[in-house]
């Protein structure tokens, strides 16, 4: 993407991936993602993050050169450690000789860990309300660490009011051309940046609180994170989404997410779906041997009810399915009602191994849950019934 100025003397020099399939090797990205970098032109230069990935350095390097000489650079703001914004660090490192690296203590450590940077005399590190003064601009520090690692800080420009954010914030997708809030297909970014949180942050949900209450009292005119769009029509929303997302509070949904094998499970995931949407719930139905899960933590992420259904396979619970509890577990997702399905051919209890990840979490089990060897019986649609009937009051109590 061509450099852009996104306010006086402030210019956008990010890059966009539409290569990387699997964000952290994980989670799958299939309509990219930005690295959001930040150029601010003052009596003193200042790069806000240490770039991209080092894939993408000729691309970064050429928009920085399009607004400075890299060598111009007086300081590089790094924010956050990650590769992603700070694989061209040992690039600027040569190119930019006379430029302070400024980072927070545990941000010093790493660089001399992930990059073999340690002299002294190129290396600031800042606390909390620590400045640098750039001339007419001001850049303020925060601290916000596990966001989502422990090292990671935020920059404030206190003249223009604007907000550089590090990953807090972002989300996937790449900006093909968009910059703003106000340009953009919002339906798309909200869904990715939900997608997003519940990926990479979800699991640090406290620390984010803790940064909302710390950012709570500045005047922030707009927020320029390190990936997705920047938020300069409506700043407020993107903070008032982080603030809804890290206190688990959920939609009146339900997620179905089944697993099968010969068609037995989904012939009971289909008509559960059917009976919950004939009386008024909004259901979304992810088959987890097809769907990624990625798509599937976001989904659950604010859905009141997760209901799970899945075959029995090798006395254990499905593979696929369990492997989406895993990671429900993993990011420590609370505040959620559950039920389960499924065959259980010639042994059964798989479910039991989902029960085992999920209850330590404390949601609520709806009954029943509805086991049955094989073809679907007139009893177990009964025992469906029950169960759709329990998850439907239990959505509706919540309207």
């Amino acid at each position: 993407m061509p450099t852009y100025e996104i306010s006086p003397n402030i210019f956008y020099v990010g890059v966009d991936d539409r290569k990387t399939q699997f964000f952290e090797g994980i989670w799958y990205i299939p309509d990219g993602i930005s690295y959001n970098a930040y150029l601010i032109k003052d009596q003193k230069t200042a790069l806000i993050e240490g770039g991209t990935r080092i894939d993408f350095a000729r691309s970064f390097f050429n928009n920085i050169s399009s607004v400075t000489d890299p060598s111009n650079i007086d300081y590089v703001i790094i924010n956050h450690m990650e590769p992603d914004h700070t694989g061209t660090v040992p690039l600027l490192y040569k190119f930019a000789p006379d430029a302070k690296f400024v980072t927070t203590n545990l941000g010093k450590t790493m660089l001399a860990n992930f990059y073999g940077i340690t002299e002294a005399d190129r290396i600031i590190v800042v606390k909390e309300n620590d400045e640098i003064n750039l001339g007419k601009m001001k850049l303020r520090f925060h601290m916000i660490p596990g966001v989502h690692w422990p090292e990671t800080m935020v920059t404030y420009e206190e003249t223009q009011k604007i907000l550089f954010s590090g990953d807090a914030f972002g989300s996937y997708g790449a900006l093909n051309g968009l910059l703003f809030d106000d340009e953009a297909n919002l339906d798309f970014y909200l869904a990715e940046t939900r997608r997003y949180f519940a990926n990479i942050v979800g699991l640090f949900t406290r620390p984010v609180q803790n940064a909302l209450k710390k950012l709570g009292n500045l005047e922030i005119k707009m927020i320029a994170p390190s990936h997705g769009l920047i938020w300069r029509n409506n700043p407020r929303k993107i903070i008032e989404i982080y603030d809804k997302l890290s206190r688990y509070e959920n939609e009146n949904k339900a997620l179905l997410l089944y697993g099968t094998m010969y068609g037995f499970t989904e012939e009971l995931a289909n008509y559960i779906a059917r009976k919950l949407i004939s009386n008024g719930v909004k259901v979304i139905v992810r088959n987890a041997t097809f769907v990624h899960p990625s798509y599937v933590l976001g989904d659950g992420w604010d859905s009141k009810v997760i209901v799970f259904g899945l075959p029995t396979y090798d006395g254990g619970a499905f593979p696929p399915v369990y492997y989406n509890a895993y990671l429900f577990a993993k990011k420590q997702l609370k505040n959620k009602y559950f039920g389960i399905f499924g065959s259980s051919g010639w042994s059964g209890k798989g479910y039991l191994k989902i029960l085992n990840l999920i209850k330590p979490l404390g949601w609520n089990q709806i009954d029943p849950i509805v086991e049955f060897r094989g073809q679907i019986t007139k009893e177990d649609l009964v025992k469906a019934d029950t169960l759709v009937e329990n998850i439907v009051k239990i959505i509706k109590e919540s309207s």
